[in-house]
């Protein structure tokens, strides 16, 4: 159909989608012997379409056009949302305002989500058509959208994480009201100007000639929203990602093994109930039973063995059925008995009353031995039936050695799994910077064997990258990862079964999980186990991805050096993207590099802050940058004198202390000015032919000339000859060998503090003659 053809028809009244398979025009796959849903429809199920993100939400699968009241506005609602998903048909193509790239199903099911709050409020007010719409009603829309009832207000969240996942550019309740967030009110401004961009296109409404709500305007400038620029999320804070990963890294290596055993454990011995034959009538069958129920009594009192307790939820049906909690039996799971005297079926049913006091079973096996089991309750109690002699683990604080588990039920411990399973995913993405939508993607045989020699290792990860490649185009990518990474993924593997196809099940709620996980660590189980407690604090999977970036780019001494080698992070990383120079990798060393040019730009401007406030650097590369200093001061004078009455704002500086700045690499306790590799001392003792980058690892800073120290490199230096002088004291009088090593260590980082501290001096009295 040509776009004259199409203009034709939808003036006739009929549109260009009429008949029409929905995902045959959005050129979408559905799942083979499945359909796809019908334009005429007014509820669009797109859960057969094939290659879906299993990130997304089931929610948004189905498109319910039943919400929006007026019939006529829910054929614009879906030619409207079959134009996002199809920019290059006929009919659309050729719209002024139209968006060029296809949007994917998860937007389009966002914008469906707001359609029937601006369609059924135009109703509300008495519109009956499109034609009607002018700018003051636009305007009254989005001052009623920037105040919503409280459980509405947090809806608009999504659409800024929509806004960030693909660049868009084009009556009141008496219940509480708050303020909506700047997602929810973009939405407001967005769908009318998107509605009106594809009125042309509406075979029976359409919005009066020309009109642009807002004259077009970017849908961020109309709500007073600047369009983000770069990444504004903010990293963990070393309150909670200390406990956090602390916490994490204990269920995974410690509690993880022993959960899992057991879990085998319990399935191994579950006997599955199977039907019993027998007739209840039967009275030597009936005798052979109390007889074999004796006997499993009297073992339990012999051997000191607790009865087994009915779960929660068995209590509270017991409860619902007229039992009373001092009935000398509440507690006692009376099916466990009977099943280990080997009664099965029907036979090992409890009668549902326990009003009377009595323990009623078919064909009253237990009522004759009432005497007898109450005694044996009183002897030897009752307990859940799992992990009671549980192995022993150290605590996670080192308070000692606990049992890994008290007795749980198997409802205990599948939660027990959970939490570890949660541990997994954090772990995974903090140490990968994987997204949402390519941990949900990890298959359950994600781990691909590892690289090289013992000891040298690389691991890897395979997983879909999904973000911006469509979902006809959505492929296999790889991650190196640090092994933590990898042994999590092993241990999520295990705890999701030989039945799971992923590790992680689809649309899952991070947000859920995570409360979980802080309920049980910052519990009474967490406590008597030794975890920290994690504290309260924003924690999402962005978040987590964010960390890592800022803690590799900023911070190369920081928590996740400790705890899990960042230096090796760094190297994997780099490793990945050149491995994969297209893959999602490569996108996460950007913004790393985004993160390092940023650390590298602000700490050059402290360094000469601090030159000019009197706080030189020392080392050996110290001459060479208080000349450099010297330079762009005298540079900034000049510009004084021509400009007197305009002071140097921090961009002016940075922009003469540029190119500096992109030499700069941080040492364990020293800058790495890299301006010269012939006089790069780590390259002349690794003789390596590639010079592009210092190598941190056989950084001597005290004798490199391109290495400074400063006021904030002091405390390394001294902790480091304080630690050493503590290891000489405990060294025996043979090992000489390592107590002269100790020792010139030692004597080193004392030079090195002396030398930060006579710099000081030095700028002191260096500034006190320039004042006199």
């Amino acid at each position: 159909m040509t776009a004259q053809e199409s203009s034709t028809a939808a003036v006739a009244g009929r549109s260009v989608f009429a008949g029409q398979q929905v995902c045959e025009i959005a050129g979408l796959r559905t799942k083979p012997g499945c359909t796809s849903p019908l334009f005429e429809q007014d509820l669009w199920d797109f859960r057969d379409v094939e290659g879906l993100p299993r990130s997304m939400k089931a929610t948004r699968k189905i498109i319910d056009f039943r919400k929006i009241r007026n019939p006529l506005w829910r054929l614009v609602a879906k030619e409207y949302l079959i134009a996002l998903m199809a920019p290059e048909h006929e009919a659309v193509r050729h719209l002024a305002h139209a968006y060029r790239i296809h949007r994917t199903l998860q937007t389009v099911a966002h914008r469906a989500e707001y359609l029937p709050t601006w369609f059924n409020w135009l109703t509300e007010q008495g519109l009956t058509s499109l034609s009607e719409l002018t700018q003051s009603i636009c305007d009254r829309y989005l001052q009623l959208s920037t105040l919503r009832q409280a459980e509405e207000a947090g809806e608009g969240n999504e659409a800024e994480e929509d806004e960030a996942e693909e660049s868009d550019d084009g009556g009141e309740s008496e219940a509480e009201l708050v303020e909506t967030s700047s997602g929810y009110r973009l939405m407001a401004v967005l769908v009318p100007q998107e509605v009106a961009d594809y009125s042309e296109l509406f075979a029976h409404d359409r919005c009066p000639e020309g009109f642009r709500p807002w004259n077009g305007a970017s849908a961020h400038l109309v709500i007073g929203s600047p369009k983000r620029q770069g990444n504004k999320t903010q990293p963990a804070c070393d309150e909670l990602l200390q406990p956090l990963l602390h916490d994490c890294l204990y269920l995974i290596q410690t509690l993880a093994p022993q959960a899992l055993a057991l879990r085998d454990k319990v399935r191994r011995e579950t006997v599955p109930e199977r039907k019993d034959g027998s007739e209840r009538g039967n009275r030597s069958v009936g005798r052979e039973r109390r007889a074999t129920l004796k006997q499993v009594i009297r073992r339990h009192v012999a051997g000191g063995r607790p009865f087994d307790e009915p779960n929660h939820l068995a209590m509270a049906s017991r409860t619902q059925w007229g039992w009373n909690e001092d009935h000398p039996f509440f507690h006692v799971n009376l099916q466990a008995i009977l099943r280990e005297a080997g009664i099965h079926g029907t036979a090992a049913r409890t009668v549902k009353s326990g009003a009377t006091g009595g323990i009623l079973t078919p064909g009253g096996l237990l009522e004759p031995l009432q005497p007898l089991l109450e005694e044996a309750v009183q002897a030897v109690g009752t307990a859940p039936p799992w992990g009671r002699d549980a192995p022993v683990v150290p605590r996670a604080d080192g308070g000692g050695d606990v049992p890994w588990t008290l007795p749980v039920h198997r409802l205990g411990l599948n939660s027990v799994l959970d939490r570890i399973r949660t541990a997994c995913l954090v772990v995974i993405a903090l140490v990968s910077g994987m997204r949402q939508s390519e941990l949900v993607e990890l298959p359950r045989d994600c781990r691909l064997p590892p690289q090289g020699e013992s000891g040298r290792a690389r691991y890897r990860l395979k997983s879909k990258l999904i973000k911006g490649q469509g979902y006809d185009r959505a492929g296999w990518d790889e991650w190196i990862v640090a092994k933590q990474a990898y042994d999590a993924a092993e241990v999520a593997r295990d705890i999701a079964g030989e039945d799971a196809s992923h590790l992680f099940p689809e649309g899952l709620d991070f947000d859920e999980w995570i409360k979980r996980l802080r309920r049980f660590t910052n519990g009474p189980e967490g406590a008597r186990l030794g975890l920290t407690p994690i504290p309260d604090g924003p924690l999402t999977l962005r978040i987590l991805r964010r960390t890592l970036a800022v803690e590799i780019a900023h911070r190369p001494g920081g928590l996740l050096a400790a705890k899990i080698q960042l230096k090796h992070l760094s190297v994997t990383t780099t490793e990945g993207y050149a491995n994969r120079p297209g893959g999602a990798q490569a996108k996460f060393l950007a913004e790393i590099g985004e993160e390092e040019q940023k650390r590298n730009l602000t700490l050059t401007l402290q360094a000469f802050r601090d030159y000019q406030n009197g706080k030189w650097p020392a080392g050996p590369g110290a001459r060479e940058l208080l000349t450099f200093f010297k330079s762009i001061e005298e540079e900034l004078g000049e510009l004084d004198v021509t400009a007197p009455v305009i002071r140097h704002s921090d961009q002016q500086v940075i922009s003469l202390l540029g190119h500096r700045a992109g030499a700069l690499h941080l040492g364990a306790a020293n800058y790495c000015w890299f301006l010269d590799p012939d006089k790069a001392l780590c390259l002349k003792l690794a003789k390596t032919k590639n010079r592009s980058q210092p190598l941190a690892g056989m950084c001597d800073s005290a004798r490199c000339p391109q290495a400074t120290h400063h006021p904030c490199h002091r405390p390394v230096w001294a902790s480091a000859a304080a630690n050493s002088r503590v290891f000489i004291g405990k060294i025996g009088r043979s090992q000489k060998a390592e107590k002269s090593r100790l020792t010139a260590e030692a004597e080193r980082a004392d030079q090195v503090v002396a030398g930060i501290d006579a710099a000081l001096v030095a700028a002191t009295g260096g500034a006190h003659g320039q004042d006199q």
